[in-house]
């Protein structure tokens, strides 16, 4: 992946850090996990992943009128540039294929949706 400060082809994740999870721009302060490469199986990784949509929807699924959910966002910044940039907070990378995949992601909101009554309409 492409550096956001020198633009190189240098980006890797790193092999632990955190994951945050956005809907339609809206997150609660728990609508992250912590992930480990070398530690965890995938299965573990899409068990936290749950938790944290679970966690969400549960939340969500309380408001009176609830918008459809079309944009769903996980990012981190916790990637390491092979060139020892120093990257800050504003450089939120998208993990989504990286540490799961969008089919994975959505195939967890689907499941969860009905038992929440949330809409979705993801693109």
């Amino acid at each position: 992946m492409y550096c956001p400060v020198c633009f190189n082809d240098t980006l890797k994740i790193a092999s632990s850090g955190v994951v945050k999870l956005t809907f339609n721009n809206k997150a609660k302060a728990t609508s992250q996990f912590f992930y480990n490469l070398n530690e965890d199986t995938d299965e573990e990784i899409l068990g936290k992943l749950e938790g944290v949509v679970k966690d969400y929807f549960t939340y969500y699924g309380n408001f009176q009128n609830k918008d459809p959910l079309k944009v769903v966002e996980a990012v981190s910044i916790d990637f390491k540039c092979e060139n020892g940039c120093v990257l800050n907070v504003n450089n939120r990378v998208n993990v989504i294929g990286l540490i799961f995949s969008k089919k994975e992601l959505y195939t967890i909101m689907e499941k969860l949706a009905p038992r929440y009554q949330i809409p979705l309409a993801l693109e």
